[in-house]
């Protein structure tokens, strides 16, 4: 059977959270801020290591306490039956050491500001002794508190540093660091040593270690050597190097905190439950909420110490939405946990204190006790030491309460009791079946009309009944009593004993649909009222368990559960017809009907009655087949379609209990179990199908290998919701190997010793769950067509699944199937998930995805000529947006126009009113592929003109025109050679043209025509001849007479010479600017 589970857990340590939410994310401790829940003079108040740190105006106040005394407290072995029966002496009254020393500021400022920064999330209520204007409702916590000026210029800060507190002193420029001193009131003694202040106590010291100090400039950081100072219990701080006290300094010594275990205080789980939102409850007893600074060594009675904290959580773990206190003077625990229908808590639990808070209205006020008493745990450190986890040291009375569904008002509390012990189960005095914390079992339950019901147990002979009683007197040495009060517990509307001549308990109830009460525990008495036509109506041995019905406020009967030998009946829960479904133990071989799954020998039974109690609709027992019950129930369900949840836990705590062979070793598990061995001391939990037919899942749960003591829990009830969901709490020792889901609140214990490690597993989920992909997007639910979409099942719980896509495209693949819409309209996407073996069989889940029309157009590709502009052209859009916009005219209009210089490929996103965008291409192809190419070859002879060559290297252009610079055009791709008539400066023009496009390539030239050199000057100044004049300028000129001496040079010639020559026959050597020389002969006549 394929499974898929979701769970979140996360250690709940509610000790931390009495002061400090030291697992909380962002940081270790908390401040929590006094609203008048502590001693006035406390401003805020952290947890440490073993201790606590209380702020004060002007000082720092550590108190720290003995953590092994804790842990043996918790786990020490079951004490004598003799411890039970009588008050213990006062001096075996549980105590704890501790020390508290007060760090002094001395000649600190009285006017510091005091600031707090980083407040988390979550509140803090506290409804501690019984004077409500000493009760505060959502304190808040701090990471940072600040004490501006608390010298002259230098600021304290204390802030959160992992798991621990660090502190600083900010020394502004110009203060003066020496006049911080600082005074250990209440240590022992304090001493230097190898640079760090050692402070004893009468426990265990801590340390200051070296301090480091530093300045900061140009945010460098340079280290500014510093020591301690110590003179008598005084430190201050020595700088030997000095330093710039122009800079800002800050001196940052580092405590560190030594305690047995390295823990920080224990909280032990009792009770879990749920909401309808999903959320988890869960409850148990923590130490030190109401610790007093006190200065130097003490004592404090440790149930003084214990109060009820309740914490409340979201669905998926990831926050706690509050965490509230509740107790008095002494001690008192949390049994059970239940939501009205407005998501209000109940707590039903036991207390020993006078001083318990209760509301105005409540039923009681009064504190009616009973003679001491210690429950669970009962260590012997020495003979004649009376040990346990709480002291009830004037007895107990119930305490319940009803808080609003944020925990900040306890909006109605009251006593139920006699004059002797209530609620408190003795069961190692009176029963052969008893567990580890089966003292504090007992549950609450709520109607329809949100009435308060209690199912427990009395030793008082005036417990309060009411006139309408069915049994209205005490019978044996306790009683089962099961009552009723109003929602506001203003009343008792109803309440009996049930019980006989023997020794009788009540360990739970429901409340049937006909509104009558089911009620299930263990009896000693042979003669329990209401046998007549029971199923079973004669006890079977020394010890059964019994199931009971009242109807109409009247018992309508009653029927032993068990065998010849001993037998309980711990929990039990109504299917849809009200048919009693009971989960016990049994040390006999109880009876099994035919077709249903069973262990043989197994000690754990399942027991389903019809509503009369008279018939058995089936019966069976689980377990490993060794001698003696494995586990201790914690919580029981049976579901719409009468599917029968179940879970314990079993192990080495329980093995200091009557049931000495306690392990879950050997409890059947499935293949598909989400952990299938187990080390003998963890949870599990299992599920059968209606009538007890099958074994349809079972698994181990909890910690790898519990150090010591193992998973457990301190009494109490989970609870399973009707869709199989567990709540359960859980007391895990002893490291971290407690699974734990990621981002939960806190993942970690954080003691060695035992924490309370509330967990969330759905046995029995089926949920049709799928997202929609677009490529890498997530929750696609609307596009263009055609769309794609990639559906991936993220279902739970189903075997096989069903595709629909609203087009009737179907599919059955069960991870992920992609799927293409092609037209527009809305298709309803819809994944079914089956699994016949789940009560739900079939789940559905569904997705609407709008498909919108696309009708995206742009302009197709285009050439153009070079330097050409074109008009873009895109369609059906409501907007656009185009790149690159370098030579467009508008990026966000339809139709730009753009003059790109290059062939460029412009994209358009193009969204229309529905949202719908696609991003379309166009590329525009500047053809310059025709560009001119040519090249002027020139050649000269003396006597002729200069010979000009046009060189055609032109390709892919369909014409060309070569513009001569003087007025003549060839228009031929292969000219002949051209002469230009006179000598000059030219510019040829090469046009090529190709489809209506031209491009020009322009090619200066210089003429040299040495055909124009005259051979006569005749110098008459008529303006004819009268200068040899070469026609053209920059040539280099050489005259030579007849004789061929030299007359004549210029090197830049500007037709000048011959004016002035004597007549006769000269000779010349012109030589041109390209390097021609031309030679020949001029007469000059006069």
């Amino acid at each position: 059977m394929c499974r898929t589970f979701t769970f979140a857990l996360f250690f709940v340590l509610l000790g931390l959270l009495s002061s400090a939410f030291a697992e909380a994310p962002g940081g270790a401790v908390r401040f929590v801020q006094n609203k008048g829940q502590w001693s006035p003079e406390v401003l805020f108040r952290a947890e440490l290591p073993g201790g606590f740190l209380f702020l004060k105006k002007q000082s720092l106040h550590y108190v720290f306490y003995d953590t092994e005394t804790l842990d043996r407290l918790h786990s020490g072995p079951v004490n004598q039956t003799a411890a039970r029966t009588a008050a213990p002496p006062e001096r075996a009254e549980p105590l704890v050491n501790a020390h508290g020393v007060d760090v002094q500021l001395q000649n600190s400022l009285p006017t510091a500001q005091i600031e707090s920064k980083n407040r988390v999330s979550e509140h803090h209520n506290y409804f501690l002794g019984n004077d409500a204007n000493r009760w505060a409702s959502a304190v808040p916590a701090f990471g940072e508190i600040i004490y501006h000026d608390i010298y002259p210029g230098i600021d304290l800060r204390l802030f959160a540093y992992y798991q621990t507190m660090k502190y600083e002193f900010l020394v502004k420029p110009g203060a003066d660091p020496s006049v911080i001193r600082l005074r250990y009131d209440g240590a022992s003694s304090v001493r230097s040593e190898k640079g760090q202040l050692v402070i004893e106590t009468s426990l265990l010291p801590f340390r200051e270690e070296k301090p480091y100090s530093f300045t900061e400039k140009n945010n460098k950081t340079t280290e500014v050597p510093a020591d301690w100072v110590l003179e008598d219990k005084t430190a201050t701080f020595r700088f030997p190097n000095g330093y710039d006290k122009q800079q800002p300094l800050t001196i940052d010594p580092t405590l560190i905190f030594s305690t047995y275990s390295g823990s920080v205080s224990d909280n032990w789980g009792h009770t879990a439950t749920y909401d309808n939102d999903g959320n988890l409850y869960t409850a148990g007893t923590v130490y030190g909420t109401s610790f007093v600074p006190t200065t130097g060594a003490f004592q404090t009675r440790y149930g003084a110490e214990m109060d009820v904290a309740i914490m409340k959580f979201s669905p998926d773990g990831k926050q706690l939405l509050y965490a509230t206190y509740l107790g008095g003077a002494t001690g008192e625990t949390p049994n059970s946990l239940i939501v009205n229908s407005k998501n209000e808590l109940l707590i039903y639990g036991v207390t020993s204190s006078a001083n318990f808070p209760t509301t105005a209205s409540a039923y009681s006020r009064k504190f009616a006790g009973g003679t001491g008493y210690i429950p669970i745990g009962n260590g012997l450190p020495e003979p004649g030491s009376l040990f346990g986890t709480i002291y009830f040291r004037t007895g107990t009375d119930l305490f319940l309460a009803n808080l609003s569904t944020d925990g900040r008002t306890l909006k109605s509390s009251t006593y139920v009791g006699g004059s002797a012990n209530d609620g408190i189960n003795v069961a190692d005095q009176y029963l052969g079946i008893y567990n580890y914390g089966d003292d504090l079992r007992g549950e609450i339950m709520v109607d329809k009309n949100d009435n308060v019901y209690v199912a427990t147990v009395s030793f008082s002979a005036d417990f309060p009944v009411t006139a309408n009683a069915p049994q209205p007197r005490l019978n044996g040495p306790a009683d089962a009593v099961l009552l009723q009060l109003s929602p506001d517990l203003s009343q008792l509307r109803w309440s009996t004993y049930f019980g006989g001549s023997g020794y009788d308990v009540a360990y739970a109830l429901r409340i049937g649909a006909s509104g009558s009460l089911y009620a299930v525990g263990t009896t000693r008495s042979a003669d329990l009222p209401g046998m007549a036509g029971a199923f079973k109506p004669a006890i079977g041995g020394r010890e059964d368990g019994f199931l009971v019905k009242f109807t109409n406020n009247q018992l309508e009967r009653s029927t032993y559960l068990g065998t010849t030998a001993d037998d309980a009946a711990y929990l039990i829960d109504l299917d849809p017809q009200e048919n009693p479904h009971v989960f016990g133990l049994t040390r006999g071989t109880y009876a099994v009907t035919d077709s249903v799954y069973q262990n043989a020998r197994g000690s754990q039974f399942i027991h389903a009655l019809d509503p009369t109690l008279s018939k058995t609709i089936f019966s069976t027992v689980i377990g490993s087949g060794r001698v003696g019950p494995d586990i201790s129930p914690t919580a029981f369900l049976v579901n719409e379609c009468g599917n029968i949840y179940l879970s314990g836990w079993g192990g080495n705590v329980n093995i200091r209990s009557a049931n000495v062979n306690s392990s879950t070793r050997g409890l059947p598990v499935t293949a598909d179990a989400f952990r299938r061995t187990t080390d003998g001391s963890n949870f599990w939990l299992a599920l059968l199908e209606q009538g007890g037919k099958s074994l349809l899942y079972a698994t181990y749960f909890g910690s790898e290998n519990p150090v010591g003591r193992g998973d457990h829990v301190d009494g109490g009830t989970s609870r399973f919701d009707k869709s199989g969901v567990i709540y359960h709490a859980a007391c895990a020792c002893g490291g971290t190997t407690f699974p734990a889901t990621a981002q939960v609140w806190s993942t970690t214990n954080k003691s060695p010793n035992c924490n309370n490690a509330a967990f969330k597993f759905d046995i029995d989920r089926l949920k049709a769950t799928f997202d929609a992909y677009q490529g890498t997007q997530k929750d696609v639910i609307q596009g263009c067509t055609p769309l794609t979409l990639n559906f991936v099942n993220t279902s739970e719980g189903g075997i096989t699944y069903a595709w629909d896509f609203g087009d009737t495209g179907t599919s059955t693949n069960p991870a992920q199937v992609s799927h293409t819409f092609d037209k527009p309209g809305e298709y309803t996407v819809t994944l079914t998930a089956y699994n016949r073996l789940t009560c739900k069989r079939v789940d559905v889940a569904k997705k609407v995805i709008k498909v919108f029309p696309a009708n995206f157009k742009i302009s197709k590709d285009t050439t153009i000529c070079p330097g050409q502009s074109v008009q873009l052209l895109a369609e059906g859009g409501a907007t656009y947006a185009w790149t690159p916009t370098q030579g467009m005219t508008t990026a966000t209009v339809g139709n730009p126009v753009v003059n790109p210089t290059q062939t460029t490929t412009y994209s358009v996103k193009i969204t229309n009113e529905n949202g719908c965008s696609t991003t379309k291409n166009v590329t525009i192809t500047t053809d310059d592929s025709f560009r001119p190419v040519a090249e002027v070859r020139l050649s000269s002879e003396c006597g002729r003109p200069m010979k000009v060559e046009l060189v055609n290297k032109t390709t892919g252009a369909t014409g060309l025109a070569w513009a001569m610079g003087n007025g003549d055009t060839l228009r031929t791709n292969s000219p002949e050679p051209y002469q230009y008539p006179q000598s000059g400066q030219y510019e040829i023009t090469v046009t090529s043209s190709k489809n209506g496009c031209s491009l020009a390539l322009n090619l200066p030239v210089i003429i040299e025509n040495m055909s124009e050199v005259p051979n006569v000057v005749t110098a008459n100044n008529d303006g004819k001849n009268d200068v040899f004049n070469v026609g053209f300028t920059g040539a280099k000129l050489e005259i030579f007479n007849r004789w061929g001496k030299l007359i004549y040079r210029s090197e830049n010639y500007t037709n000048t010479w011959g004016n002035e020559a004597p007549g006769g026959l000269y000779y010349y050597l012109l030589t041109t600017q390209r390097g021609t020389q031309c030679k020949g002969w001029v007469e000059v006549l006069e």
